[in-house]
């Protein structure tokens, strides 16, 4: 995608059941561990980003933040990643690790706002709340927005791979009122309303770096005016495609709409974005690579 990557600046802070299914990464996609099953990326609850019932078997989201004219904004990954015995707090801890680590995104303009020094210790389910307890966690420099954006990153992550519409955040096994001077954390979490706290445009299918046949689905998701995001599709400096989709809801909701594409084997950069009424510029975008075998 075309937005700049995060870095940790002081003042910065989508289900359809179709039958296609997201492309995951081809070579560069870490192979989960062996050993215990895999976990559904489709949760029961509060789930319902789009794609979310769609993901590769065994694949849970994580999500990431991306800048949207210096602001963070969530993007969303379905990674497959080794789950334990496959239980809430374990699809829920495999989820969290892997968002920490902004590095583990296959876009790389996606990354995290955490401390690098941050990690799971441990993780419970008990009634709607799902608790993640945290160690190097409670000393950050991002700033207010890139404090609440950085939790919400945890939250929506959290609640995804559990399926429950909470979270309580532990520091060192101890509850704290605050995090980082700017979130409350005394009480478990919930999302953030999406207008507020996701990316406007989301290019969900194909993911970054994905491998696919001659003939795949473009799957757009966006909570944008008149429920029209464009798209176009570069070979090199070379425009070979280029549209627009009506999605399924318009903004404030967000919306999604998937469309048939045929291209010659080769590499292409895939872009998604809202152009501005106002001045026809491009908008939030979000673009990946893919390979056309």
């Amino acid at each position: 995608m075309s937005v700049h990557r995060l870095r940790l600046l002081p003042l910065i802070l989508v289900a359809l059941l179709a039958a296609c299914t997201p492309s995951t990464p081809g070579p560069t996609t870490p192979p989960a561990s062996p050993g215990g099953p895999a976990a559904s990326a489709s949760a029961p609850g509060p789930t319902t980003d789009p794609g979310a019932t769609t993901a590769p078997a065994g694949a849970l989201a994580v999500y990431y933040l991306a800048s949207d004219k210096g602001d963070p904004k969530l993007v969303r990954e379905f990674h497959r990643l080794p789950v334990g015995d496959g239980s809430p707090a374990a699809r829920t801890r495999a989820a969290v690790t892997e968002m920490l680590d902004g590095r583990t995104a296959y876009d790389p303009d996606y990354s995290s706002l955490w401390p690098a020094s941050a990690r799971v210790r441990a993780t419970s389910v008990e009634g709607d709340t799902v608790t993640v307890d945290l160690s190097g966690a409670a000393v950050n420099g991002a700033g207010s927005l890139g404090s609440v954006q950085a939790v919400q990153q945890l939250v929506w992550t959290a609640t995804a791979a559990s399926g429950k519409p909470a979270v309580r955040v532990l520091l060192d096994g101890a509850r704290a009122d605050e995090l980082w001077g700017h979130v409350d954390i005394h009480d478990p979490v919930r999302r953030a309303e999406a207008a507020d706290t996701l990316l406007a445009v989301w290019l969900i299918d194909p993911q970054h770096g994905a491998v696919v046949g001659r003939e795949f689905t473009l799957h757009l998701a966006g909570m944008v005016f008149e429920a029209t995001v464009n798209y176009e599709i570069r070979r090199g400096s070379t425009v070979v495609k280029h549209g627009a989709v009506t999605l399924s809801a318009g903004k404030p909701a967000q919306g999604e709409a998937k469309v048939t594409i045929t291209l010659e084997p080769g590499t292409y950069v895939v872009e998604a974005f809202e152009i501005s009424a106002n001045d026809s510029s491009r908008q939030h975008l979000d673009n990946h690579t893919v390979t056309v075998r």
